[in-house]
């Protein structure tokens, strides 16, 4: 499968007016007339010495064997651990945190019979409760806290009034309750005979974690100690039945997907990312007790299209802490305002001029929206949230769609190719959803977007809005993010990849090599 396939077609989606509204904004038809466990260590015993020949140790057979065992005991508690009878670690030896990264390699160059998540080191060393899973005679109960507070969400998990008293009882001193997270979780054990509480845990994300079990009656609270190590992590792979499908089978588990997300905010939509596609992940992921968490960030991702006269993109993170973010190659990121850009990164070709010369009619007409340059079947978005109020054609602004927004402002998206499926009117639109394609269609004499929002019965300049723009990296930051990019360059580089699928090479013509007017334009 490739990217060529057919859009929807450019007909009116079913349930649209086909006739523009009947608020025409000026003298054009249409509203817009502009566009588990480790084993444990074993402890053997010694093994009997042979009886000295007068039926006794001689001083050095003696501190021969007192050497042997220390070295011994020595050895277990370097690289095991002592441990409890309940399996834990003894909290003198216990290993808090670790930050050694050493690389792991996840390809999807062949099809790998264990895809899917990433491979756990299933080593725990300190007791969770979620053990109990499997064990007939012990009932196990997961929740989450969500919109309730503390103590609703523990009777609707089936808690008691006393039981629920004796867990936060337990954690007087050691975890305040009063403002739980929606996403918290708890976890309980309770015995199925007795109806006895064995062990309670309460957890705030994978390393913050709070437990109370039963000691002789009492539950006994602590917040739990877990080992974390970070490990950096590549794949490559081909996109063949969907992105979701891909990561599984590079054996990268589906929370990447959350921060590939993140990582290509603004630089690209996942939705845009179709069969053909090809990507490298520098990723660092998080395990807790040896078994993966989480992916922390994706350090550096490299996206190469389908067809061969796109351009591949590489996106960086840079940056510490609330600054850090992705940039491109060349230092630069997108940002958001309150309203979104209809084209991510997309050139303005056109601003808003009350005064302008028509390309087309020679004459002085106003042009009342912004145009973005774009090749035909560039997917536009919504740049806010909205009720879905016209998408037909309308005449000189070709195929257009117009979206109602909160605040009394409409939104308008002119010259399309195609809408996108299955919009009709009256339906409610997210910011950043795909509403079309950009096109020719219309006045105009080249593809591009003609963008414009109506306030009332006045167009306003859409750039006059708080909408997302361009930053690039201050000078004093250039040099590092070059060093890093240098690593990362590297990195991505060596990562094997899958080879490219042959695609129709045509995917129309790019922004640059369109040879736009100074305003193409829709008019009245």
């Amino acid at each position: 499968m490739t990217n060529n396939a057919e859009a929807p077609a450019a007909s009116p989606p079913p349930g649209t007016d086909a006739s523009p509204p009947d608020d025409p904004i000026d003298d054009v038809p249409p509203p817009f007339s502009e566009e588990g466990q480790e084993p444990e260590p074993q402890l053997e015993a010694a093994p009997e010495p042979p009886a000295e020949a007068d039926g006794g140790w001689s001083a050095s057979r003696k501190r021969t064997y007192a050497a042997a065992g220390f070295v011994f005991l020595a050895t277990v508690a370097l690289y095991g651990g002592l441990r409890h009878p309940s399996g834990e670690v003894a909290p003198s030896l216990a290993v808090t945190t670790t930050a050694a990264t050493p690389t792991a390699s996840a390809t999807a160059t062949n099809a790998a019979a264990d895809a899917g998540a990433p491979e756990a080191d299933a080593r725990p060393r300190t007791f969770r409760v979620a053990s109990y899973k499997g064990d007939d005679a012990v009932e196990l109960v997961e929740a989450t806290v969500g919109k309730r507070t503390l103590l609703a969400a523990f009777a609707k998990a089936g808690l008691s009034h006393n039981e629920s008293a004796r867990v936060l009882k337990a954690f007087d001193g050691q975890r305040r309750f009063d403002k739980p997270g929606p996403k918290d979780t708890f976890t309980f054990a309770r015995d199925k005979a007795s109806r006895k509480l064995l062990a309670f845990e309460y957890e705030v994300s994978p390393t913050e974690v709070f437990q109370a079990r039963d000691t002789d009656g009492h539950l006994v609270a602590k917040k739990l100690d877990l080992t974390v190590e970070r490990r950096r992590v590549t794949a490559g792979f081909l996109v063949a039945d969907g992105l979701k499908a891909a990561i599984t089978q590079a054996s990268l588990d589906a929370d990447v997907l959350k921060r590939l997300d993140d990582a290509l905010d603004g630089h690209l939509e996942l939705a845009d990312i179709h069969a053909g596609a090809r990507l490298r992940i520098v990723a660092t992921e998080a395990r807790v007790e040896g078994v993966f968490s989480r992916y922390e960030t994706i350090e550096a991702v490299e996206y190469l299209p389908p067809r061969n006269n796109v351009a591949p993109l590489r996106v960086y993170a840079f940056g510490e802490g609330k600054k850090a973010a992705h940039y491109d190659a060349k230092g630069q990121r997108p940002y958001h305002g309150g309203w979104r850009m209809p084209i991510p990164l997309a050139r303005i070709t056109s601003r808003f001029n009350p005064h302008r010369m028509h390309p087309v009619l020679h004459r002085v007409m106003p042009h009342n929206g912004i145009d973005f340059a774009g090749s035909t079947g560039t997917p536009v978005y919504a740049v806010a949230p909205g009720t879905l109020k016209f998408a037909a054609d309308s005449g000189p602004c070709g195929n257009m769609v117009q979206i109602l927004h909160s605040n009394g402002l409409v939104s308008a998206y002119c010259h399309l190719s195609k809408f996108a499926p299955s919009l009709k009117a009256g339906q409610k639109v997210e910011g950043r959803q795909l509403v079309g394609y950009v096109g020719q269609t219309g006045r105009v004499t080249g593809p591009h977007l003609h963008f414009a929002v109506k306030k009332g019965a006045a167009f306003i300049d859409p750039l006059s809005l708080k909408m997302g723009g361009v930053q690039v990296l201050p000078k004093g930051d250039r040099d590092a993010f070059g060093e890093k990019k240098k690593e990362m360059d590297a990195l991505l580089d060596g990562i094997a990849l899958p080879t490219a699928p042959v695609t129709d090479a045509d995917g129309g013509a790019e922004a640059d090599d369109v040879n736009l007017d100074e305003d193409p334009d829709d008019d009245k």
